[in-house]
Order: C-alpha cells, then structure tokens, then sequence
C-alpha cells in the first residue's frame, strides 16, 4: 500500500476569486450610488442586513440621531477598507481596521460586528472580505508551512508553538510523519504538552497538536478544515474540559457557529471527541491499572455505563471504576451550566441526530445533567502529567 503523500499545496474553495470579484462590484456598486446620491443631493442610504433578524435595512446620512451618523460613517470606512484589501490582494485584521480610527469606533466590538454584517449582507464568509480576526490559534508539531511570501514557518523549533496563519496566505504545508491531529480546548494545556513536546514523544506516534485558546476564531477554523480536507487520511480528536462549554467549543469546531452560519469551509464535521468524557472522571484513578481490562470488557455482555468508545463496562470493570470519587475531580455544574447544556440537548435533539457522535454527546450531557458534575480536562492527568491518559486513548484509537 503505498504511503499518503504528506507533502501537499493547501487546497482552497475554487469559488473564491469569484466570490471575491462580486464582492469588489457590489461595494463599487454601493459607493457609487453614494456619489449619484451626492451629485443629486439626495439622502445617501447603504443597505445593511442584521444577522438576527435576517432583515435589511437602509443605514442613512444625513440622520436624525448621532448613533445613525455614527453607523453610516463606520460601515462606510469599513467598506473602503474591505475594497482596498480586496483589490490590492492583502489580509488586514479586525483589530487592524479598529485602530485605524478608535475614535470612530469606540469599541472593537462595534468593528467586529460591522464586519459580519457586511459579509452576511453580501452573502460571503469573512474571509472573502479578506478580513481576518487577530491571530490567536496556535499550532505544534514536525509541520512545515511554506508562505506565499517565499518565508517558511516551522511549528516544533520551540515549547510555544506557532501562530496559526491564514489560509489564504499558505502555499503548502509539510505534515511529515503526523499519525493524528488534537484540538486542545485550554491554552495552557496546549503549551504544556508543546513544552513536553508530545507530538514527538506520544505511543500512539507523532502527531500535531492544535489550540484555539477556549472559543476558537475563524482563522484557526479555517485552518483546521482545510487541514482536514487536504489530508483526510489524519483523524483529528479534540480535548476539551467536560462540561458544557467544553462540548459547545467541540461542535464550534465540528458544525461552526449559529452567529456565523454564513461562514462556509470552517467545519471540521471528523472531528471525534477524545474525552475527557463521564466514564473518565469516574474512573480516573484507575485508567492505567485497568487499561488492558477494559479494552477487553466489549467482548463480553455488558451493562455498565458506555466507555469513551461507545462500549459498555462489564459489572466487574464499573465496579473497578466506581471505585474512584469523582467528587475529588469534579465540581457542581452552576445554573448556566444546565442551561447551556439544557440548549445544547435541543440543538441536537433538532437536528435528528441519530449517528454515533451525536448520541454520545446526548448521553454524555444527560449524564451531567444528571449527576449535576463537571470537570476540567486536569481532572484525568497523573500528579500533573496529562500524557500517560493520552498515551492510552490515543494508543486505543490508533492500534
């Protein structure tokens, strides 16, 4: 069987340019109107739809209030700067167009919101807007990206990881020998095992660790999903805390975000989640005593809860794990807690879901409604070290 070439030019969706050249000719379209508007001393208006509400209203100067002003000179700063970035083939940030005039914009928010407003108004994702948020994902791992700029980024010259770039600035990327890919929920969690350089170290062999830092951008979104596309063959996990945020940024990943429907090729829909997951809290102290017995336990009928693969324990082995407190590991969900998760189960709920993924996740949820706990990914580590639990799931997995 011959190897899987891990030496490949990123892949981008083939209806960009075209997205971005109709892009360029609706806001031309707009700032023209604004000059015949001018020339013929008529109210100048900018159409703006709200992503809530889908509606689309008419943004008009001169205004009767200060805040109407406001907004029309702010959505057409914006436009400028998306059109000058468009046509001269540059990404610029969110924060970026923020501190071109703070004064104006008195808040990064006010920007950021703008933005995707203007990009659900013409019906493109962000990004086609060549508008980017600040770089926060990071990346660690024998990976190589090659930069169209002609400079190269390697990902395992230090403990901290790289910056994650944007896609559209990526000529290729070198994976090397990567068995697998991790998401990782929690900065600090990334760092320590970048440090520890477990995409080296790992039994289940190199792999690539990947972290958004807590809600992940569309950048790190983006990037992922064309990691996923390019090399499909590289199954990508996630690490995320068990509670219902943790399981919210996992599916932000997996499905993308209702804010940003809009936004297309930012799903990772292979994503699987590695834990930690309610049979892992439960029977934390006893994961690698007991390893080898429950690989075994699906071979036999079973009635205990499901294992993080989908199996059952047999009696014996539930027994084994109840042993450990999870009141050591773990803490009480608080109201916002079930409410999330209370949401999250409708979500899913709506969506029929009837594959494996989604009803684990059911079950997983309803168990932590149900016990009323939550724990943070430290929860299955052993005196500080995370790796050892890793080395068992990853090693399940992959062997």
């Amino acid at each position: 069987m011959d190897e899987p070439n891990n030496n490949v030019p990123f892949t981008r969706p083939a209806a960009r340019n075209p997205q971005a050249a109709l892009v360029i000719s609706k806001i031309e379209d707009i700032l023209e109107a604004i000059i015949d508007a001018l020339s013929e001393n008529r109210v100048l208006a900018i159409p703006l739809r709200n992503r809530r509400s889908g509606n689309e209203n008419l943004i008009r100067f001169p205004a009767n209030t200060r805040a109407e002003v406001k907004r029309f000179t702010c959505v057409l700063k914006v436009l400028h700067v998306c059109h000058e970035a468009l046509v001269s083939g540059h990404v610029v940030t969110k924060r970026n167009i923020y501190y071109q005039n703070p004064d104006l914009f008195g808040s990064q928010q006010y920007v950021d919101n703008l933005v995707d407003d203007i990009a659900f108004t013409f019906g493109v994702g962000r990004d086609v807007l060549n508008v980017v948020a600040a770089y926060k994902g990071l990346i660690a791992g024998g990976v190589v990206i090659e930069l169209k700029d002609n400079t190269t980024l390697s990902c395992n010259s230090d403990g901290n990881g790289a910056l994650i770039p944007h896609v559209e600035v990526i000529r290729r990327i070198r994976i090397g020998e990567a068995k697998w890919v991790m998401v990782i929920e929690k900065e600090a969690t990334f760092r320590g095992l970048a440090a520890s350089r477990y995409f080296e170290t790992s039994a289940a062999g190199p792999g690539i660790l990947v972290t958004g830092k807590g809600y992940p951008d569309l950048v790190t979104r983006q990037f992922l999903h064309n990691l996923h596309s390019t090399f499909s063959q590289v199954p990508i996990h996630a690490l995320v805390d068990f509670d219902p945020s943790g399981i919210d940024i996992m599916l932000t990943y997996k499905r993308g975000s209702r804010s940003l429907g809009h936004e297309e090729n930012v799903t990772v829909p292979g994503l699987s989640w590695l834990g930690p997951k309610s049979c892992d809290i439960l029977g934390h102290n006893h994961l690698g005593a007991s390893a080898a017995h429950l690989s075994q336990s699906h071979q036999t009928p079973a009635i205990g809860p499901p294992t993080s693969q989908g199996r059952l324990l047999s009696p014996s082995t539930f027994s084994l794990v109840r042993g450990a407190n999870p009141l050591e590991v773990s803490s009480h969900l608080t109201a916002l807690d079930r409410r999330k998760a209370m949401n999250l189960l409708s979500k899913l709920d709506g969506d029929h879901g009837e594959n494996v993924d989604e009803m684990g996740l059911i079950h997983e949820l309803q168990l932590m409604l149900m016990l009323n706990i939550k724990a943070e990914i430290q929860a299955v580590d052993d005196a500080g070290n995370l790796t050892r639990w890793l080395d068992v799931k990853l090693s399940d997995i992959h062997h």
